[in-house]
């Protein structure tokens, strides 16, 4: 039924743009082709994709799922075009990466220097995220890859692979020296005092502690500053007398220079890191380095138990 790759490329564009015109400008194609091939694929699947407005056209329920398939089935074909004109010219091609901070600060930039010096035609494009952003753009082939923690634990598509690497832990972190360890015994009642950092990108974090907090005290915690970087986050907590929830991988590399863990009776926070690919990319020698450079990072780190 979906076996036309042009037609769903021109029901991308379309969905993407909102209007016809615009999406026959960007395909190349005049409208009325556009809109014939719009037609043929509504008559493939048996109903409509799209609901005509004064403005434009915007997607039915089944479009959306329709969008989600073609999506998938076109990046399949970008990928499977790629492995073949590797075997003529090298590897080359794009891979989408989302990853969580701690492999975006702390793993990837040595992995994908490495890489580039086995595969320098290959293009690499990064982007911040955690797993509840993620998931989504992988399933709808707007990512390949996701490295970071996996906060649940779901059930994939089929067409992904979910590989764990090793076990993070969420920690209270703070600077060396911070006044909270000149008590003799540091209790969760010790970790009122003191202002916290909230990394707002992964509410979860504060929220995690919040709840364990309140849990052993009957009190809560609030956030005294919220950032979206974790640079910033990490920056903060060595330069003030700040507490904040965050993974203790950073401990591992430079980037917790300065910093260590609080101990304080709280249980501590453990999922499992990794990545999260298309399963189609097995079959690329370029993604398979980047795999072994990303675990070999991790084991130069000490992450690997």
């Amino acid at each position: 039924m979906l076996d036309n790759l042009d037609f769903l490329r021109r029901f991308a564009a379309v969905a993407e743009h909102g209007t016809i015109h615009r999406a026959a400008e960007v395909v190349g194609i005049s409208q009325p082709a556009l809109t014939r091939s719009i037609k043929l694929l509504e008559e493939q699947v048996g109903a409509a994709l799209f609901e005509r407005r004064s403005r434009g056209v915007h997607l039915t329920p089944l479009g959306e799922r329709v969008l989600a398939q073609a999506r998938h089935l076109i990046r399949e074909s970008q990928l499977a075009e790629t492995e073949i004109l590797s075997y003529r010219e090298g590897e080359q091609g794009t891979f989408r990466i989302s990853a969580a901070p701690v492999w975006m600060t702390a793993i990837l930039p040595q992995v994908v220097a490495q890489l580039h010096r086995q595969f320098p035609s290959l293009a690499i494009q990064l982007e911040a995220a955690n797993y509840s952003e993620a998931l989504p753009k992988l399933a709808n082939a707007e990512c390949d890859a996701f490295f970071g923690g996996f906060q649940r634990i779901e059930a994939l598509q089929s067409f992904l692979v979910r590989r764990p690497l090793f076990h993070s832990h969420l920690q209270i972190l703070v600077r060396k020296g911070h006044p909270i360890f000149f008590h003799d015994g540091i209790t969760p009642d010790h970790l009122l005092e003191y202002q916290w950092v909230s990394f707002q990108s992964d509410g979860a974090y504060l929220d995690a502690a919040r709840q364990a907090v309140q849990a052993r005290t009957g009190k809560s915690i609030t956030a005294a500053v919220q950032c979206d970087s974790m640079l910033t986050a990490l920056e903060l907590l060595r330069q003030g007398d700040y507490l904040a929830l965050l993974p203790s991988s950073f401990l591992f590399s430079t980037y917790g220079d300065g910093l260590t863990a609080v101990h304080s009776g709280l249980d501590t926070i453990v999922f499992e890191s990794g990545p999260i690919f298309r399963r189609s990319l097995l079959s690329n020698s370029a993604f398979t380095r980047l795999l072994e450079l990303a675990e070999n990072r991790a084991k130069v780190l000490g992450l690997l138990s």
